[in-house]
């Protein structure tokens, strides 16, 4: 029990973190839609788990992958539709970057179910990295844009 409890809690604390970046830069899904994301990965993820021990107890098959799946399906209609068109003329798509975060917070919310927390925290830190990759390019293209100045 106590290890499904750090489970939640490195969820909530991992999500947070990626979830509080893209709050900070007004994203449509911000931290508490991140934090929902993984924190929804871990419950169906430590409830499958639960269900398979149950199951055997009662000696009945389950396959523990199938609310895994669903859950990713599930996911993938929120990622639709965090994704839009922005403005009648120029149809640029925006969302997109949110809505691909929301299948690897998935997984990390999957691995902190499973109690992979090293895993889990590697790749939160790795995602969290990523999304700042978007101030060093805005850093890359003001440098670019003073040189053709000159």
């Amino acid at each position: 029990m106590i290890e499904y409890l750090i489970g939640i809690a490195l969820s909530l604390l991992l999500s947070s973190l990626v979830g509080f970046e893209r709050e900070s830069q007004d994203k449509s899904a911000g931290l508490r839609t991140t934090i929902l994301i993984t924190l929804g990965a871990t419950l169906i993820t430590i409830f499958s788990l639960r269900l398979v021990d149950i199951t055997k107890a009662l000696e009945v098959d389950f396959d523990a992958i199938r609310g895994i799946a669903y859950y990713l399906v599930a996911i993938g209609f929120v990622g639709g539709g965090i994704i839009h068109r922005s403005g009648n003329k120029t149809k640029e798509l925006k969302g997109i970057t949110t809505s691909a975060l929301l299948l690897p917070m998935t997984v990390i919310g999957f691995f902190c179910g499973i109690g992979d927390y090293i895993l889990a925290t590697i790749a939160a830190f790795c995602i969290y990295l990523i999304l700042k990759l978007k101030h060093v390019t805005i850093k890359i293209e003001t440098v670019n844009k003073k040189k053709r100045a000159k």
